[in-house]
């Protein structure tokens, strides 16, 4: 319980205070697909941080293997993408951690711009259900361990 407590306050603080690092921000959208960049630069500053720590996780995991490194942290930049268009405010987001609230706006936004924009279909889909616990995909069962710690 109090775990649970520690962990919901640090959640709260990195929403309040995001630790944002512009030019790692630049460096990761290097390798992104250019027709998301304007929506992932809409981005708040929180998801930013949140998606470099997601990043960081999974590249700083030396029990992954190089291909699902790169592919877990490929998807790691845009798997919140939806969040530029649903602009969840700051109040909403503390709601979400005191509450434990779900979301799912961002997930199905998200598909929906991924899809208009690359006609991935693959990754759109990813996308609408990246946050299913337990998920029978196992690469988005194994993305989520690293999206909840981040």
């Amino acid at each position: 319980m109090i775990k649970r407590v520690l962990y919901r306050c640090w959640q709260f603080y990195k929403a309040v205070f995001p630790d944002f690092n512009y030019k790692r921000w630049e460096k990761v959208l290097e390798g992104a697909d250019k027709r998301l960049i304007p929506l992932l630069n809409s981005l708040g500053k929180a998801e930013k941080s949140h998606t470099l720590r997601v990043i960081d996780l999974i590249n700083n995991d030396d029990s992954l293997n190089s291909v699902l490194k790169k592919e877990l942290s490929d998807f790691a930049l845009i798997h919140d993408i939806g969040k530029a268009i649903t602009k969840p405010s700051l109040f909403f987001k503390v709601a979400k951690v005191i509450l434990k609230l779900s979301s799912d706006s961002h997930c199905i936004a998200g598909c929906r711009a991924v899809w208009r924009l690359t006609h991935n279909k693959e990754l759109a889909l990813k996308i609408l259900k990246h946050h299913i616990k337990p998920n029978p995909n196992s690469f988005l069962d194994i993305f989520q361990r690293y999206d909840d710690r981040a």
